[in-house]
């Protein structure tokens, strides 16, 4: 005699169906290993969340597969911010709302990947150090850079990114500061700025680089070489000593108020990408 097989009412179905989707989308098949290896995909640049505003509150995550989260902000200038990411591997976007977000990192704090500075694999180590000039007067391109250490701790590289704007940005400033004593503005019209980084050390000896306060994510191998096509066109990753010419030029010729030294450093930029547009 064959068993009966029972009906599953038809609320059940819809029960699962809902419960599934509750889930957040990074859920299924999170054990299935991925990466690496890795993609050939090299970075991000993310729309500024708001008008004369490219702060994207970025962050990352590791997820189970190897990939990376990569949240921001897409818009600042709504009543609730609307917040969406990107799995930088794969390149799948999932938006969010703020509860969403909240409740994800509530519950994957641990998940959570950025640091000052990372060990490479030759056993050299990377960070960004800040040299504080002044504190009532930093110098927003002379106070902070990245070193490179070998194993004994020699500094064997100094660089700095540098982000070039499309169009100057208005940007208030220090009167106070000796430089700009003569100055007759309380603003510049920003066309660079010195960027702040956090380092993501991947599984193949190369690292991710975001800046903490702009909008975009770059992924370098241990030589600083990338195939992302924003460096050299709006990032750029430049020698300290370069900077120093710089500065020791504007001195000689005592133009070294924020916004002179601003235009130096970004007429200095453009011409790299000049010559790498020939």
């Amino acid at each position: 005699m064959k068993e009966k097989i029972k009906a599953v009412p038809f609320i059940n179905y819809i029960i699962l169906i809902l419960f599934l989707l509750s889930l957040p989308p990074w859920s299924f098949a999170q054990e299935e290993k991925k990466y690496p290896p890795y993609p050939d995909v090299w970075g991000y640049e993310f729309p500024w969340p708001g008008k004369e505003n490219r702060y994207a509150a970025i962050d990352v995550a590791k997820l189970h597969d190897g990939d990376y989260m990569v949240y921001y902000v897409k818009n600042w200038n709504e009543k609730i911010n609307k917040y969406t990411s990107v799995l930088f591997f794969s390149g799948k976007r999932i938006d969010f709302t703020i509860n969403y977000y909240n409740e994800f990192w509530r519950k994957n704090h641990d998940k959570r990947v950025g640091e000052n500075q990372i060990v490479l694999s030759d056993g050299s180590i990377l960070g960004q150090i800040s040299i504080a000039t002044s504190p009532h007067c930093p110098d927003p391109f002379y106070d902070y850079y990245l070193v490179k250490k070998d194993r004994d701790g020699k500094i064997v590289e100094r660089k700095m990114i540098l982000y070039l704007y499309d169009k100057p940005q208005k940007s208030n400033i220090n009167l106070y500061c000796e430089r700009n004593n003569s100055y007759k503005k309380d603003y510049i019209l920003k066309k660079v700025d010195n960027v702040y980084v956090k380092f993501v050390l991947l599984d193949d000896s190369t690292f991710l680089i975001y800046d903490t306060k702009g909008n975009f994510i770059i992924r370098f191998d241990k030589e600083f070489s990338t195939k992302d096509s924003l460096v050299n066109s709006k990032v750029f990753v430049i020698e300290r000593t370069a900077y120093e010419k710089i500065y020791e030029k504007q001195s000689k010729e005592r133009k070294i108020n924020d916004q002179e030294m601003n235009d130096a450093v970004a007429n200095y930029l453009v011409n790299i990408r000049k010559e790498g547009t020939k």
